[in-house]
This record gives structure tokens, sequence and C-alpha cells, in this order.
């Protein structure tokens, strides 16, 4: 099973406040992000704090990295989450999802664990009609690559990997993302009901 990377540094500046502790169904969004990505067998887990300090009942059981430098992007805080994961298991695949998805199926991110399962020197995408959306299984090899470049986005740091592949899924979700008080009425409007797992 993969390592799993939680980014949720940002400031959260279009919703107005920290986006990672929004609830949705009685629980922080970055709960719910955890919470999948644990069920799925990802060990260990590391969330990626910045601009708010998140409590420590609404990450657990991850691990906690605190990123000063969040203002300087994504990649970098994903940058901050890799390392961690180095450090505390070495070199392994890393799911790296954010707590701008927390509707995404746990059947999503199964199959892509399987698929990077079966063929582990792969970068593994889902897509939905043949557009690409996250998470993503980055491929130990991957991840020491981000490590090693100072690229500005991890799109400039993905269009370096050889194979890369997509799981095609019926999931809405992995091409959408939860930034604004409208897009969060949307979501309580639209999954009413539990998420298919």
């Amino acid at each position: 099973m993969p390592a799993a990377v939680v980014l949720a540094a940002g400031a959260s500046q279009r919703m107005g406040h920290a986006k990672a502790l929004v609830r949705w169904r009685d629980l922080a969004l970055v709960t719910h992000v955890v919470a999948s990505a644990y069920a799925c067998g990802c060990r260990p887990l590391v969330v990626v704090e910045g601009a708010h300090r998140l409590p420590d009942d609404a990450i657990a059981p991850a691990v906690r990295v605190h990123h000063p430098d969040w203002a300087e992007g994504p990649i970098s805080s994903l940058r901050a989450g890799l390392r961690a994961i180095r450090q505390l298991v070495g070199d392994v695949s890393v799911l790296v999802t954010t707590v701008d998805r927390p509707h995404v199926a746990l059947a999503t991110l199964r199959a892509l664990i399987e698929a990077s399962a079966a063929m582990p020197d792969a970068l593994w995408q889902p897509t939905l009609g043949g557009r690409r959306g996250h998470p993503l299984v980055l491929p130990s090899e991957v991840v020491v690559d981000i490590l090693a470049h100072d690229d500005p986005s991890l799109r400039v740091a993905l269009a370096r990997v050889p194979r890369r592949r997509a799981v095609e899924v019926q999931d809405p979700a992995v091409l959408d993302n939860i930034d604004t008080p409208e897009d969060l009425a949307r979501l309580i409007a639209t999954h009413a009901q539990p998420i298919g797992q």
C-alpha cells in the first residue's frame, strides 16, 4: 500500500476561512480526506498544514507537517509532505490528495491503489471522459525526482514522468474542487446521501 500526503496548507482565500476545517456531514473536510485514505490502507498518512493550524482531532491518525513556506505554492507543500514520508518510511509510492475533494469515492482511491500495485513504476491518475483528474499515486522514483528539482508547479514536474497511466472512473469528484462557499453549497446539495463506497 502507498503512503499518503494530504495537502491542506493554503490560505483558502476564496472560501473566506480555513477550507480544511469547513464542516460537511458533521466533519471537517480534512477529516473526510484523511479517513478515506486510511480506509484504503495508506500508511503512513501526512497532512501538510500552513496558513492555518489544524486541530489534532481533525487530522488523526495522520502525522502533522507544518510548512511555514506554504505561500510558495502547492508544489512547495507537496515537497514538504514527501520529505516527511521519506523520513518516516523511506522510498515508497505516495497517494497525493487535497482537502478540495473530500467527496472522492473510496472505489476511485482503491482503483488507483490497485493499479499502482500492479504497475508500481508508473504514475497513476484518474480520468473521467478522457479528462485527467486527481488524486494521484506517485511511484517512488517520481517522489525522488520531485524532491530533486525546484519546479514551479506539479504540472512542470509531471511533464518529465515517462510512465503516466490513467484509470477511467465514473466519479465526477476527480474533476471537482471545493474552493468557494458556492462550491460547498453545491457539494451539500448534490451529496445529500452517503457517497458510494
